[in-house]
C-alpha cells in the first residue's frame, strides 16, 4: 500500500484524569477534524514532591487525577476500541507518566494496554514489554530543564521513543531560535533540553507534536498535531510510522512535503557524500514566509535559508487557498455559527476544517463543530467560538478557544467569486480582490462575533519545489527541513541522518 499522509493528535487530556470533557466527548471532537487521535490519561509521577506546605495543591490534584485514571482505565480501553471501530477516527490508548528528573512522557500500545508504573524511562518500557506490550514511551515539553520536568539526555534511548514531542500550548522546544518559546507556567526554554541540541550531541529521533491540551479537544488548531507518512489507516501504521520517524510536527497545518537527501527520506539514515541532493517539495496552508534547511553535526549546526515566493497581489489564474474565520467578540465570547461558503464560476477543490475548543458544559455530548455538507462548488459547516486571546498559535492548555477556521482551495479564473454567509450576514468578493487583501465583517458591533475571509493565497505561494547541492555535515549529523507560514503557522520536518 502506497504511503499518505495523516494528521492528528497524540496527546491530549479530557476528565478521565484531571482536565476538561467527557472521553466520548473528546473522540467526538477528534472525529470532526482528524484523521488519528490519543486521549491520554494522567497515570503517574513516581518522583513527584512530598512537601505539603508547598505543593499540596499540586498533590491533591495529581493524585485525584491519578485515581480518577485507575477507576476510568477499563473504559477508557473500551472507548477507543468503539471509535476504531466506528471508522471515523483512527484512536490509540495511551498514558502520561511525570517525571521531574528524567522529564515527561507518554507510553502507547496496544488496545490492552495496561497502567504501569516505574522509576525510569528504561524501567517503564521494560515492565510494559514483560506484559507483552511493544511500547513506544515518548518525551514531551522537552525544552524546560533537566530535573525541571524537562528532557534528561544521558537517560534518552530512540529505541523506546523514536520521536520528540518538539511543539504543543507549552511552545516551541526544536531550538532556541524558534519560534514559540515557552510561555506556561512551568519554566523558561532551555538550550541545552531542545531538540537540536540532542541532535548535535548524537541522538537520533524524529519530530512530532501534540496540543497538550486539557479541554478534551484533539487536534486544537495551532496547540500542536502531528503528521504520519502511514501505510495504511490503524493503529499499527500510524504506530509503524512513528518508529520509522516519518513525521512532520505541526502547529496546526496539515501540509503535504516530501523530502530527501540522497533519494533517502523523512526521518532515514543515507551515507555520506562531500556532495549530496537535497530535494524539497511542500504544499503549505498559506504563504510560506521562511523555508530552511538545518543542518549539524557534532561541530555545532546552520540554518540554510532556501528561497520562497513573496506575496503579491498580482492575480494568476488557478488554485488558491482561502481561510473563513469566525468568532471574535469581547474576551470570552461565545457564539454558535452556522455557514455556508459558495464558489460560482469556479471549482471547490477541497474544504478543510481546522476546528478549537469553543466552550461546552460537560453534559454537552454532542460535538458543536461539524462540516455538515461539501458539493463541487459550496460546503457549509456548523461550529461555536469562545474568543479568548491564548486561542491562537502556543499559549495555554486550559480554555483556550479562539476563531473557528475552514480552509477553502478554490481554482479559478479572475471571473471566480466566493459567496460566505453566516449569522453576521454575507462577504462577496471575487478571487483576484481577495488575493488582494481580507474581507471582513462585524454583527452588531465590534464588541461581537465576527467573521473573516483571509487573504487569498496562490499557489504560487504555498506550493514549492527545491532541487539543490549541498555540502552536507559530517559523519553522524543530521538535516531537517523547517516551515513558517504567513498566518504564523509553521511546521518542522523529521531529519534524515548522515551515516
Amino acid at each position: 500500500m502506497a504511503a499518505s499522509w495523516l494528521w492528528g493528535d497524540l496527546h491530549v487530556h479530557c476528565a478521565v484524569s484531571y482536565g476538561f470533557g467527557t472521553l466520548e466527548r473528546a473522540l467526538a471532537n477528534a472525529e470532526g477534524h482528524l484523521d488519528f487521535c490519543s486521549v491520554t490519561g494522567h497515570a503517574f509521577w513516581p518522583d513527584m514532591p512530598t512537601d505539603v506546605e508547598r505543593h499540596d495543591a499540586l498533590i491533591l490534584k495529581h493524585l485525584g487525577g491519578f485515581a480518577k485514571l485507575q477507576r476510568a482505565w477499563p473504559d477508557l480501553l473500551a472507548s477507543t476500541a468503539a471509535a476504531n471501530a466506528r471508522g471515523r477516527v483512527v484512536a490509540i490508548p495511551s498514558y502520561e507518566w511525570h517525571s521531574r528528573r528524567h522529564g515527561d512522557h507518554n507510553a502507547y500500545g496496544s488496545a490492552a494496554l495496561p497502567l504501569l508504573d516505574a522509576a525510569t524511562p528504561a524501567g517503564l518500557e521494560a515492565a510494559l514489554r514483560a506484559a507483552g506490550e511493544d511500547p513506544l514511551v515518548l518525551p514531551h515539553h522537552i525544552g524546560y530543564a533537566t530535573g525541571y520536568r524537562g528532557i534528561d539526555w544521558s537517560s534518552f534511548d530512540p529505541r523506546r521513543s523514536p520521536v520528540l514531542e518538539v511543539f504543543s500550548s507549552h511552545g516551541s522546544s526544536e531550538a532556541d531560535d524558534a519560534p514559540y518559546p515557552y510561555g506556561e507556567n512551568m519554566g523558561f526554554r532551555q538550550g541545552a533540553s531542545t531538540a537540536r541540541a540532542g541532535l548535535v550531541a548524537g541522538h537520533r529521533f524524529g519530530f512530532q507534536a501534540g496540543t497538550d491540551s486539557h479541554d478534551g479537544y484533539p487536534g486544537h488548531y495551532g496547540h500542536g498535531r502531528v503528521g504520519v507518512l502511514a501505510e495504511g489507516r490503524s493503529p499499527a501504521a500510524i504506530l509503524d510510522a512513528l518508529r520509522a520517524r516519518r513525521t512532520v510536527a505541526s502547529t496546526g497545518p496539515n501540509l503535504a512535503v516530501d523530502f530527501e537527501l540522497d533519494g533517502v527520506g523523512i526521518g532515514g539514515s543515507v551515507a555520506r557524500r562531500d556532495a549530496m541532493r537535497v530535494h524539497v517539495a511542500v504544499r503549505a496552508t498559506d504563504t510560506v514566509v521562511r523555508l530552511e534547511l538545518i543542518e549539524g553535526d557534532a561541530s555545532g549546526w546552520r540554518v540554510r535559508p532556501l528561497p520562497v515566493v513573496p506575496a503579491s497581489s498580482a492575480f494568476t489564474a488557478g488554485r488558491h487557498l482561502v481561510r473563513v474565520e469566525t468568532g471574535w467578540g469581547r474576551h470570552g465570547t461565545i457564539a454558535d455559527w452556522n455557514v455556508i461558503a459558495r464558489v460560482h464560476g469556479g471549482r471547490l477543490v477541497a474544504a478543510t476544517p481546522y476546528f478549537r475548543y469553543p466552550g461546552y458544559a460537560t453534559y454537552e455530548l454532542e460535538p458543536t463543530e461539524q462540516v455538515l455538507e461539501r458539493g463541487e462548488a459550496h460546503v457549509a459547516w456548523t461550529c461555536r467560538s469562545r474568543s479568548v486571546p491564548s486561542g491562537a498559535v502556543g499559549g495555554t492548555h486550559h480554555q483556550a478557544g479562539g476563531p473557528q477556521t475552514l480552509l477553502l482551495e478554490v481554482d479559478g479564473d479572475a471571473d471566480a467569486r466566493l459567496e460566505v454567509t453566516s449569522e453576521v450576514g454575507t462577504i462577496e468578493a471575487t478571487l483576484p480582490q481577495l488575493v488582494a487583501a481580507s474581507v471582513g465583517r462585524y454583527g452588531s458591533d465590534v464588541t461581537g462575533p465576527a467573521m473573516v475571509v483571509q487573504r487569498a493565497a496562490p499557489e504560487r505561494e504555498w506550493a514549492l519545489e527545491h532541487d539543490l547541492t549541498i555540502t552536507p555535515p559530517a559523519a553522524g549529523g543530521f538535516v531537517y527541513l523547517r516551515l513558517m507560514q504567513a498566518d504564523g503557522q509553521a511546521a518542522w520536518v523529521s531529519p534524515v541522518f548522515l551515516d
